[in-house]
């Protein structure tokens, strides 16, 4: 029992390391347009346009809300976001 204080820092750092590697976000974010009425997420528009690993998302921010895309960054384009949808 006395070696367990001495196990606890190494312990706590480990579980610090993972967290904050888990909450980073790989990939890249797109705007792909107005969500559809009554729609709550737009995975299905995402999983069609960036592939099976895509995910989406309806952001009601405003009154029409906008489908937001994640899915994996093409080697050549880390981290970009791009807005597709129309201007005003």
């Amino acid at each position: 029992m006395a070696k367990s204080p001495s196990l606890l820092l190494p312990i706590i750092f480990l579980v610090m390391f993972v967290l904050v590697e888990k909450s980073t976000v790989t990939g890249c974010l797109t705007f792909i347009g107005m969500c559809k009425r009554d729609i709550k997420d737009c995975s299905l528009s995402c999983k069609s346009e960036f592939g099976p690993t895509a995910g989406g998302l309806c952001d009601k921010g405003s009154n029409a809300g906008q489908c937001i895309c994640t899915y994996p960054c093409p080697a050549n384009k880390a981290h970009v976001v791009k807005n597709s949808s129309p201007k005003y």
